[in-house]
């Protein structure tokens, strides 16, 4: 990295000629560079969520130039990459860090409450633009003390609402044969305690029987207690919301316990193809909520890419499978690079804020606009049902199975119960 007289340097040389780029390369334009802050869990037990970062910082810095228009004037574009390893209070302090010392124009994070909502909060406190994504809207919105009255000032969020996955989901257990009782796995976390009230109140509604052990703390590694309850309460379904870790240890004692439900759907644990691999036969029949896959009808703003032409793309370079997070990686940068074109005044947080809280675009994972909510500040993304069956290429692939909530995007299968050899 540059250090911070390095790159005073650097600005006094671009008040005479050229600036070195936040990328390392060089280019005439401004004084000034404008820096996107993203807070992101490179390690720890989210790290799964970062997977796709690298690629896709390559992608925005070859889709720039590296570099930005802003009311007519050029300036030298950085991303400056913080790691919050995971961890609620380090996410918070990077994020300072980079409001303080780096002096970031646009804060970005994604990854679950256990980083937004700290960011967002540090935000919130500092008079700094964030945008963010990839957590649920009502942990996000209310597990941060959000009044729907009232929403924040400078933190804006899009992604899909508990409410909607509950919807879907119900809808896809639907069209497997069960006794309709569901075995809950919902931590006491943000995650865990907006889906335990969501869920149970939909649930009678519904016609389904929710059997709860209640909140428990993570990690914990040893899921007995549940499973008990699970089997005496004649369980046929299992929804939770748990880290990929914590499914593995709760799959490993179900299969040992010989509790086979024929319905199992836990967010969080089984979206990515590096989380379900070390589950092998286990994580076929598995469904899980699909936030952006390959089908999704929609493309993006900044580059013109397909939904399916960017998976291909990872694909191709990484060797690795697409995952739903990719769509949602490449989503926050092209809003945010939109939100920056057109802010009036690249000096001035309030600006930018004004620009962010204005936003109306079409992006990869769907349209954005904030002022359609269904919170202050929010903007719900849509959202199916995906299930992992037998796969070509890959041992396993994602199939949309349920897009009861959002018809436009294809289904290519039904859900099935979950196979046990």
């Amino acid at each position: 990295m540059t250090s911070k007289i390095s790159k005073r340097q650097m600005l006094h040389t671009a008040a005479v000629g050229a600036v070195a780029v936040g990328f390392g390369k060089y280019a005439a334009a401004a004084t000034k560079t404008v820096k996107i802050g993203l807070v992101a869990p490179q390690t720890g037990p989210l790290a799964i969520f970062s997977e796709q970062i690298p690629w896709t910082v390559e992608q925005i810095k070859k889709a720039t130039g590296e570099k930005i228009t802003i009311g007519g004037t050029t300036y030298p574009l950085e991303i400056v990459l913080r790691d919050s390893q995971s961890n609620p209070n380090r996410a918070s302090e990077v994020a300072k860090n980079l409001i303080l010392r780096e002096k970031v124009d646009l804060m970005t994070c994604f990854a679950t409450p256990e980083t937004v909502n700290p960011v967002a909060d540090q935000c919130e406190l500092s008079g700094i633009p964030c945008l963010s994504n990839d957590a649920p809207l009502e942990p996000y919105f209310f597990g941060r003390g959000g009044d729907p009255k009232k929403g924040f000032e400078w933190t804006y969020h899009f992604f899909f609402s508990a409410t909607n996955l509950a919807d879907s989901y119900f809808a896809a257990w639907d069209q497997v044969p069960t006794n309709k009782v569901i075995g809950a796995l919902w931590p006491n976390d943000n995650d865990g305690q907006a889906f335990s009230k969501i869920f149970t109140a939909l649930a009678e509604k519904k016609g389904y029987k929710v059997v709860d052990p209640g909140r428990f703390d993570l990690p914990t590694g040893n899921y007995n207690a549940q499973i008990s309850a699970f089997k005496a309460g004649n369980v046929e379904i299992v929804s939770g919301v748990l880290p990929p870790p914590e499914y593995t240890a709760f799959s490993s004692a179900a299969a040992q316990q010989n509790f086979r439900p024929k319905v199992v759907s836990v967010s969080k644990a089984t979206e990515f193809p590096a989380a379900v691999e070390p589950l092998g036969e286990r994580a076929r029949g598995l469904s899980v909520e699909v936030w952006w896959s390959p089908t999704h009808p929609y493309k993006s703003g900044l580059t013109g890419q397909t939904s399916q032409r960017l998976a291909d793309g990872y694909e191709a370079a990484s060797g690795k499978q697409w995952s739903m997070p990719l769509g949602f990686r490449h989503s926050l940068f092209e809003v945010a690079l939109d939100v920056l074109k057109r802010t009036k005044d690249i000096n001035q947080p309030a600006s930018i804020r004004d620009a962010l809280a204005s936003t109306d675009y079409a992006s990869i994972v769907g349209p954005i606009n904030f002022k359609k909510g269904p919170f202050p500040n929010t903007c719900r993304t849509p959202l199916v049902i995906g299930q992992w069956q037998k796969g070509k290429k890959f041992p396993v692939d994602l199939v949309n199975v349920d897009n009861t909530t959002a018809t436009d995007i294809p289904v290519a299968a039904k859900m099935m119960p979950v196979p046990y050899g």
